[in-house]
């Protein structure tokens, strides 16, 4: 299958004002207190954790809540497809299959060194929704950015698709461009918290 111009426009944001922005909410759940968005149209939520006074910490905890219908939901942490961290997952039987990516050009993004990310017991996967819940450590830098922990208004882009991914046993499975995306402001800075360590 030839990846040329799928994925074309992938997590790429204009430069217009974003209306949607994260706000605090508890997962009842897990107990985890996430600074997040959930989108009205797809019904996703993208929540962020990280540990408090975390300048010199490289790691935050992180969930996605999708309906089945889609079978592959991304996250950009840098606001745009190109050159910057790529967080991919999708449902596979009764757990969560997750992948980081990278992508130089408008083709398929492929597997990104560096990250660990460790999901979380409370990912799940029921009837009618699907749950990631991971810690992604060495994940606030890579090539060619980062994630600015004093910012109350950084970008951060998602993508979804309710096609199929190839394989989705593996995680380094080709899938092709997204169905639906869009963007939302982060706060990052109220995203820290000293209970970070006993969600972890």
């Amino acid at each position: 299958m030839a990846f040329a111009r799928l994925l074309a426009g992938l997590l790429a944001i204009s430069g217009s004002v974003l209306a949607q922005s994260s706000t605090s909410y508890t997962d009842p759940d897990n107990g985890i207190t996430f600074q997040g968005y959930t989108d009205a149209i797809t019904d996703v939520t993208y929540g962020f954790v990280f540990p408090a006074g975390s300048d010199s910490d490289d790691e935050f905890i992180g969930e996605i809540i999708s309906p089945v219908t889609n079978q592959w939901v991304g996250i950009a942490l840098g606001g745009t497809m190109l050159n910057n961290l790529l967080l991919v997952a999708w449902p596979y039987d009764d757990t969560v299959v997750y992948t980081p990516r990278y992508a130089t050009s408008y083709t398929l993004p492929t597997l990104y060194t560096g990250p660990t990310i460790t999901a979380l017991p409370s990912t799940s996967v029921n009837e009618t929704y699907w749950k990631f819940v991971y810690r992604c450590q060495n994940c606030t830098d890579w090539i060619g950015g980062s994630i600015d922990l004093t910012s109350t208004n950084s970008t951060l882009a998602w993508a979804l698709s309710t096609v199929a991914v190839d394989d989705p046993a593996d995680p380094d499975s080709a899938f092709a461009k997204h169905t639906d995306d869009g963007a939302f402001y982060e706060n990052y800075y109220a995203a820290q918290s000293a209970d970070y360590y006993n969600y972890a």
